[in-house]
């Protein structure tokens, strides 16, 4: 048992005419609709899928393999950052800004130059010519011929011959060379920086340096060179640290050093001029005269040194006024106070740490200008101790000079004659004072900046190797299951967006519920065509098709014996034009019990042969015409004597499509029959052939769909309908 519904016969009634797409719904979710499209569109998807599969498999075999070596490198900056004593929330911010600030640094033009310089990369010809693969080589093609047509759509830029020329001018006889030819190191920078590939360990402090090359071990000795250039590149850059610092103290031992030579020079000078090379003079005892010189050398020198130190306070104090950032507070005898020497440290702590934070987050920071407010009552305390050390030093010089005055005012009456040679020992002593106190202020700025440069300039590099690249086993490119799957997922995209434009696009009448709805007509059912010649239910849907034309047909003709019967093709493109009016005609006669006349428009069609059935007469509408008797040949009359003779009359028609004109003979139709061509043309251009024909589509009784692929058709039907059970019967 092939079908769930016994045989009966139908009965085709006229409903109430209807405007043509009148009866369309709302659009609504179908899951089974949805289900058929999928159903539909899968063999599609599946070819794009095997397309996309073939073109990744010929990728993979035109790709030169690629390996890569990794070398990993430990970041040191937290151990510095945890004796700042800084909050656990701003230091987990800077850690991220600064392993991306080292990222891009290992990126970076320069030390990649540094890495070509240390391997001789540029003298390497296999490193600046690499081989190409069959992939790569397509892929220049197409880059060629697109850069071609870039090329050609894009404007050529104006030309500056004057300016150039002017300009060229200016930068050579401003001594400027800008050689802006590309050479081998330029061509191996761009090679290195194209296959290096720098990561971040998750949200560590480890950061992996990765180089993909053709050969192994080259991919691994650059690798290893990438992680030595960028630990020497640490220890160079954290030298120039203690610049800053420096940069004051190397300034005031410019000025020291001047001192101290000129104070030399006018001592030698003062002796040649005075010729004291020897004491002379005896007006005094020994005693006395010795006493009384070594006094006054002792103030002289003490008004020296007093003098010296208000200098350097004065100094200090006016560029402070001036704006000069200091940072030292000289004490009178030396040496730095101990609450100088602590404001000084807090002082040079809180610019390293604001330092650090402007550079990293900027000087908008709350915790940079927390900082800056302290640096700024720092300098307000340093300013003030160097006030009062000034008023001090200027104290201590006004009393050494007193007692200065004080002593050679004694000496001058003590010694009576020798009052000149006394006065030219005594400046003597007080310039070789003066050149000694320069000579030890000079040797203990020295020392401070000795001191500054190994604090601040310590050689320790904040980075650490910690897994060396070896050379890798296997190769990192292509990566084959990857580019499969890729491929196959593109290929199988690309497939369902094919086949979603084709199923949202209109869609051609394919099935009876399909023209039922989509263009409101009633169809008897498929007519399968050559494709369908295997199929084991072409046969049977067949002669259901054909039935159900007949009983459509005698529907209206039992009603009135002799009605004519109109079938009509929608677009001559049939496999068979013929083989429709002859079976309809066949089914009409009931097997002889009727007398059917077959008229064909077009005599082409005409069959030579005569057939089996006797009952069934076939001629040509032009026949029929010379044959008959008429005054003017009136088809309507032609009919009506016609109808006598026979009890049906079947007229197969032209093409609608192709009439010009109206039909002359519409009004001797009494049903008609439309047979349209099987998922060939759209619904809206059915009710538009229609609509040029209005006598035909009045009396329009049923369709047929013809030369069907059965097979396809199963696709676009609901899954347990009875269309679906009719076309697998």
């Amino acid at each position: 048992m092939t079908h769930p519904v016994k045989e009966r016969d139908i009965t085709w009634r006229r409903e109430a005419p209807v405007g043509f797409n009148s009866d369309r719904k709302e659009p609504s979710l179908d899951l089974g609709a949805i289900m058929r499209a999928i159903r539909r569109q899968a063999r599609l998807a599946l070819v794009c899928a095997t397309v996309g599969a073939t073109i990744a498999i010929l990728m993979i075999l035109g790709t030169l393999p690629r390996y890569t070596a990794v070398e990993t490198v430990l970041l040191d900056e937290e151990r510095g950052e945890l004796l700042n004593q800084v909050s656990p929330l701003p230091n987990a911010v800077r850690s991220n800004t600064a392993v991306q600030s080292e990222i891009e640094i290992i990126r970076s033009r320069v030390l990649a130059l540094k890495v070509i310089d240390l391997l001789e990369l540029d003298q390497d010809e296999d490193f600046l010519s690499p081989p190409v693969g069959t992939t790569e080589r397509v892929l220049g093609l197409v880059s060629k011929v697109t850069s071609a047509v870039a090329d050609l759509l894009t404007p050529e830029p104006p030309t500056r011959s004057n300016s150039v020329s002017v300009d060229e001018g200016t930068a050579e006889e401003g001594g400027l060379d800008f050689n802006l030819e590309v050479t081998d190191r330029d061509r191996a920078v761009r090679i290195l920086r194209d296959r290096l590939s720098v990561s971040r360990a998750g949200r560590s402090l480890v950061i992996q340096i990765g180089f993909s090359d053709f050969e192994p071990r080259r991919a691994a000795m650059i690798a290893r060179g990438y992680g030595i250039a960028y630990e020497n590149f640490q220890l160079s850059t954290s030298t120039e640290i203690a610049a800053e610092a420096e940069e004051w103290l190397r300034d005031r031992l410019d000025v020291l050093e001047q001192q101290s030579v000129d104070a030399a020079a006018a001592v030698q000078e003062f002796r040649a001029s005075n010729d004291l090379v020897q004491v002379r003079g005896d007006l005094l005892t020994e005693q006395q005269q010795s006493e009384l010189a070594s006094a006054l050398v002792t103030a002289s020198a003490s008004a020296a040194e007093a003098q010296a130190q208000l200098e350097s306070m004065e100094s200090l104090l006016a560029r402070s006024k001036q704006g000069e950032e200091i940072v030292t507070v000289p004490g009178l005898n030396g040496q730095l106070e101990p609450s100088s020497e602590a404001l000084r440290r807090d002082y040079l702590d809180a610019r390293l740490r604001y330092g650090r934070l402007v550079s990293q987050f900027g000087s908008e920071h709350p915790q940079a200008q927390d900082i800056n407010e302290r640096m700024q009552l720092l300098r307000d305390a340093l300013k003030v101790q160097l006030e009062q050390a000034t008023e001090a030093a200027r104290v201590t010089y006004n009393i050494a000079r007193s007692r200065e005055q004080s002593l050679r005012t004694d000496l001058e009456l003590a010694t009576g004659g020798s009052q000149s040679a006394l006065a030219l020992r005594g400046q003597l002593q007080q310039l070789e004072a003066i050149a000694e106190t320069h000579a030890r202020v000079y040797s203990d700025y020295l020392q401070r900046l000795e001191v500054t440069m190994q604090q601040q300039g310590f050689p320790i590099a904040s980075i650490k190797v910690i897994s060396p690249a070896e050379i890798p086993r296997d190769a990192s490119s292509p990566r084959k299951k990857m580019m499969l799957a890729a491929g196959v997922l593109l290929g199988g995209l690309i497939g369902v967006l094919i086949g979603t434009v084709r199923e949202i696009t209109p869609k051609p009448a394919r099935t009876v519920s399909g023209l039922r709805k989509d263009a409101g007509l009633r169809c008897a059912g498929l007519l399968p065509g050559r494709r369908s010649r295997k199929d084991t239910s072409a046969s049977s849907a067949r002669k259901r098709t054909l039935e159900r034309l007949a009983q459509a047909c005698d529907s209206t003709v039992i009603k009135n014996k002799g009605r004519l019967v109109a079938i009509a093709p929608l677009l001559p493109e049939l496999e068979n034009p013929s083989a429709t009016p002859i079976a309809l005609a066949t089914r009409l006669s009931r097997c002889g019990q009727r007398r059917v006349l077959l008229l064909f428009e077009d005599e082409a069609q005409v069959p030579q042969a005569p057939l089996m059935e006797t009952d069934l007469e076939i001629m040509s509408l032009g026949e029929l015409a010379s044959s008959v008797n008429v005054a003017d040949r009136d088809f309507t009359q032609i009919a009506g004597r016609l109808s006598e003779k026979f009890d049906v009359i079947l007229l197969a028609l032209r093409p609608i499509s192709d009439a010009y004109q109206s039909d002359p003979h519409a009004w001797a139709y009494g049903t008609t029959v439309l047979r349209i061509p099987w998922g060939k043309v759209s619904p809206d251009f059915i009710t538009d052939a229609l609509a040029d024909h209005p006598r035909f589509r009045d009396a329009l009784s049923t369709t047929v769909l013809e030369d069907a692929e059965l097979a396809v058709a199963r696709r676009y039907v609901s899954s347990g309908s009875y269309e679906e059970l009719e076309i697998n019967a």
